[in-house]
This record gives C-alpha cells, structure tokens and sequence, in this order.
C-alpha cells in the first residue's frame, strides 16, 4: 500500500480522480494499492493525519507527500522532489528518499506561516513536509518517505493559475505514483526466519521489531546489508547478542541503529 498526503482536496482532485480512489470519508480516499488522505494546511494538522494512517493501518511500502510549494518566479510550473527538508520553526533537518530521478531534486523549507516575495531558486517552501516526517519517523525509515512538490507561485498565489498548474503536473505525479505502487516490497534477508532470529537475539518488543525491520530494510536498499551483517557478527563476537533481557536489548538496539 502507497499512503499519499495532500494538504488541499484540489490538490489531490487529479490523484483521486485518475488513480479511481473511492471516498472512505470527506478526507480519505482509497484503492486496492493507493490510500490518500487529505490533511489540511500546517504542520499540525499534517502531522496529526500522519500520525493517525499510521496509528490505523500500520507502516504502508510508501508514503507520499504531494502538493504546492511557493518558489521564486523562474520554478514556477516546475515539479521536485524535496532531497532535504528543515523545519523553519525549529531548525531540524530531514533527508527523505531521493533515489528516483523522475523529479529534479530541491531542498525544501517547511514554515509555520505562508512565505512571500521569494527570490532564491535554491529552496521551496511549504507548510506541511517536516510535520509528516515527525510523525512517520519512529516507525518509517527514510527510503519510505518522498515529498514531491509543484512550484505554483512566488508566494502570492493566484489560485485560477495554481489549478491549472496543479492539472498540468499531475499526469507525471500519477505515473510516478502508480510505479512506485506497483512495486513489490523487497524480498530479502529482512523477511522470515533473519528477522525473527534477529528480533529474537535483540529481546525486541513489536515497536523494536517494526524499527528494525524497517532499519534492515534501508540498510538493504541502500547496498549496506554486508556491512549491517558484519556488525551484527561483531557483536555477537563481543558477546553482546544475544542481549541477556529487553533492556539490554533496546538500549543496544538503539545505539547500533
């Protein structure tokens, strides 16, 4: 299952619409392999959405998050994906899945109040991204996250131009959407009797098994499941696995990851 969030319903209009997502509530809207949930403008209303798909289905293949974002005049009509995020209020800085090349990347600022007048062809704004990477992050690692933004004014926005640009974008968003939705999950040594033997030597309780799963499968995707399995071996070797009870086992857990 791919989780898709959108701050406005006309945002997600041309997704709902031509992924054929059947209404399951005034904000929640799915198919067979594709949720959509629209959120509502602001980092907490994002990150409270979040925090409920998660809460409510468990951890999906995918999530992710699409809609407008303020640029300077020159990306306008453009579409990227958001390489890095900082909130504006707090500083924190988040790095989501940039694997696809589908999209130019940009780095992405994530403010509590609506920017205007932007000059820098650098960054993009939004209002929503780092409240959704808040709440997914505990339980989805990075490679699961993408944030994929339409640049549709300079921060005066003209909201006839932005449906128009929003359509226009929308054919290469739904592509991506559906490519990344028809995938399989990878099927590795995270799966089966390595996690459970792995579990079993960490103590882990089902949030520790969800986050190690979900950490075996990034070290895997991003071609570092030798090295993870050296580091395991080394630590067996220390005698620190298995971890004599649960709190052994967590606190390594954390360390290690």
């Amino acid at each position: 299952m791919t989780t898709v969030f959108c701050a406005l319903k006309p945002e997600a209009e041309p997704l709902i619409r031509e992924l054929d997502l059947k209404p399951i509530s005034s904000t929640l809207y799915e198919s067979d392999d594709v949720r959509l949930m629209i959120t509502g403008i602001g980092k907490l209303n994002a990150s409270s959405s979040a925090g409920f798909c998660l809460g409510r289905y468990g951890v999906s293949d995918c999530y992710v998050n699409y809609g407008t974002a303020a640029g300077a005049r020159e990306l306008t009509g453009q579409t990227f994906f958001a390489g890095q995020i900082t909130d504006a209020g707090s500083g924190k800085e988040f790095f989501p899945d940039i694997a696809d090349t589908e999209f130019k990347h940009i780095s992405l600022v994530t403010s509590d109040v609506p920017v205007s007048e932007i000059n820098d062809s650098c960054h993009i704004y939004d209002m929503e991204s780092s409240g959704i990477c808040t709440a997914l992050r505990s339980a989805v690692t990075p490679d699961r996250m993408i944030f994929i933004k339409t640049v549709t004014d300079s921060g005066t926005p003209d909201f006839t131009k932005t449906k128009v640009l929003i359509e226009d974008a929308s054919a290469a968003v739904i592509s991506y959407i559906r490519k990344i939705s028809a995938k399989k999950p990878v099927n590795g040594q995270e799966n089966g009797d390595y996690l459970n033997e792995l579990c079993e030597e960490f103590k882990c309780s089902e949030s520790m098994r969800i986050q190690l799963k979900q950490f075996v499968k990034y070290q895997e995707v991003s071609g570092n499941l030798g090295e993870f399995d050296s580091h395991i071996a080394s630590l067996r070797a220390k005698g620190l696995l298995p971890a004599p009870d649960r709190r052994h086992g967590k606190k390594l857990l954390a360390q290690f990851m």
